[in-house]
């Protein structure tokens, strides 16, 4: 009992782990959009779209 709750504690912590990273790419895709080049910026906000597309894909969609 106590193996299957740290295994959804780990579970957890990845999801946390992996949602503040997407808000620190979203947060340069703003960056470079706002202050460098706007062309830039739209590119991050592309990469951005697809890396959460992955995640939910991966983290919720896709069966094991």
């Amino acid at each position: 009992m106590q193996h299957k709750a740290v295994r959804i504690g780990l579970k957890i912590l990845g999801h946390v782990i992996v949602i503040a990273l997407l808000y620190l790419v979203f947060s340069f895709s703003l960056f470079l959009g706002l202050q460098v080049r706007p062309l830039y910026g739209n590119i991050g906000l592309l990469i951005t779209a697809l890396l959460v597309a992955a995640y939910v894909y991966f983290g919720f969609i896709r069966k094991r």
